[in-house]
């Protein structure tokens, strides 16, 4: 069979399969959005130089493209164009990859496909090969799309690790708007590698999350809110549908854009993102304790916590080892104990913290706003000291840097750290702590039956 012709590997796609995608996709816009979780999952491998025809043998392998809710549904790509650049730097998504997912969507009923970037990459679909989507289909049904132009609303985050709140695109909060997060096979030099469920971070508008001062286009507020919880609650506030990554290229070394690339000849492909994920930590030689936004995305059961749970199916392949990056240290996130205290009765709380290595912590409380990027100093509980590994306690007693008890409220508490890495930022981690009057900790302290 030829794989490059479209038509050949939609030859499968009976009528009776057509109908029944057309009622699956009616039911699945009346039900809630929620991750796909298993006992087992399958994730599909697709090897071949060419990066459409690696594309169609991983989603024909998974055996779960297209899924039957695809029909008279809006889908959305979100490639990885983080930089201008070709697909051979290992540092963008290939076009071609798309394309495949693009012809194939549109052969399964969807009424329309988006590719859609925000920030820098919603301005680079030129320089990375993606012209051609403008005039892809007769029927207008194919269109590119900056995120950033878009508007964008306020969605909780449910049990959030730095945010409750988050600004995302209206555009992926539709209730027919099926998400597909396309992204690269690459290290990066804050969270080690970034794949399927790292692709997020090109979603919230950059405006919401870019420093005032800043001269680089960059989220910097919520690489400060810590960048492993927060790619965690992008997961968590919308989550991805189904997933692929393009390993025909990938990268080593100081990614997202500055490291070196390697070729896999391979497109890895399935509908939980952790579990697509994890198999290509194997891909890259890379244990799964190195990464910290998985291990976040695991406790908030995400998808598998291991990969002895997912079926790799399609094309078998060898492992590279991945050249790896050197990161900042791992800063567990920080918690008070207890989590609400009155320091006008004299109440303290424990801030306790982890780190991974030996490095210099910063330890601070402020005030953060899921409404804007402002933060307020209001304590900084410990300047940069040298510390040892392992766990780290200390005490706040609800005062300010001038002595004062603070006003009721909830404070974010922020930890830094940096080994001397060479990084664009430090590590970052925050947790939250409330402050109560007297009478409302004592209220939280009367056992249920009494309140």
């Amino acid at each position: 069979m030829n794989w490059s012709r479209p038509e050949d590997r939609l030859a499968g796609l009976s009528r009776r399969r057509f109908l029944q995608g057309a009622l699956a996709g009616l039911a699945s816009s009346l039900l809630p959005r929620r991750v796909m979780t298993a006992s087992r999952y399958r994730v599909g491998v697709g090897k071949d130089a060419d990066p459409y025809v690696a594309t169609l043998r991983a989603l024909d392998a998974c055996s779960e493209w297209p899924p039957p809710e695809l029909f008279g549904r809006q889908v959305i790509i979100k490639p990885n164009l983080v930089v201008q650049a070709s697909p051979e730097t290992g540092a963008v998504t290939d076009p071609q990859v798309v394309r495949a997912i693009v012809d194939t969507a549109l052969a399964a009923g969807a009424a329309e496909v988006l590719i859609a970037e925000g920030a820098k990459g919603g301005e680079y679909f030129s320089a990375c090969g993606y012209d051609f989507f403008q005039s892809y289909d007769p029927a207008g049904r194919v269109a590119l799309v900056n995120l950033d132009e878009q508007p964008a609303t306020l969605v909780a985050v449910p049990d959030g690790l730095a945010y409750r709140q988050i600004y995302l695109p209206e555009l992926v909060l539709d209730a027919e708007a099926y998400l597909i997060s396309v992204a690269k096979l690459k290290c990066h030099v804050e969270t080690l590698v970034t794949l399927s469920m790292k692709n997020l971070f090109g979603l919230p508008p950059l405006q919401r999350y870019q420093h005032a001062e800043a001269t680089v286009q960059s989220r910097f507020a919520m690489h400060e809110r810590g960048v492993n919880q927060a790619i965690v609650d992008l997961n968590l506030a919308r989550p991805i549908d189904f997933a692929v990554v393009d390993g025909i290229w990938g990268m080593e070394g100081d990614g997202p854009w500055e490291g070196d690339p390697v070729r896999m000849d391979m497109v890895i492909a399935g509908r939980n993102a952790l579990a697509v994920d994890l198999v290509c930590l194997q891909a890259m030689d890379v244990p799964q304790s190195q990464v910290q936004h998985l291990a976040y995305a695991v406790e908030k059961g995400l998808g598998p916590a291991d990969a002895s749970s997912i079926d790799v199916l399609g094309d078998p392949f060898s492992p590279k080892t991945f050249r790896l990056p050197t990161i900042p240290p791992f800063i567990e996130r920080p918690r008070a104990i207890p989590s609400v205290f009155a320091p006008d009765r004299g109440e303290g709380t424990a801030i306790v913290y982890w780190v991974d290595r030996p490095c210099w912590t910063r330890v601070e409380i402020i005030r953060t706003s899921d409404l804007t990027s402002d933060v307020t100093a209001v304590r900084l509980l410990r300047g940069w000291t040298l510390r040892l590994a392992g766990r780290d306690i200390l005490i706040w007693d609800g005062r300010d840097d001038q002595g004062q008890l603070v006003p009721e409220g909830e404070y974010t508490i922020h930890i830094e750290a940096t080994g001397g890495e060479v990084s664009r930022n430090h590590a970052h981690a925050t947790g939250w702590v409330s402050v109560v009057a007297e009478e409302m900790s004592q209220r939280a302290y009367l056992p249920a039956v009494l309140r």
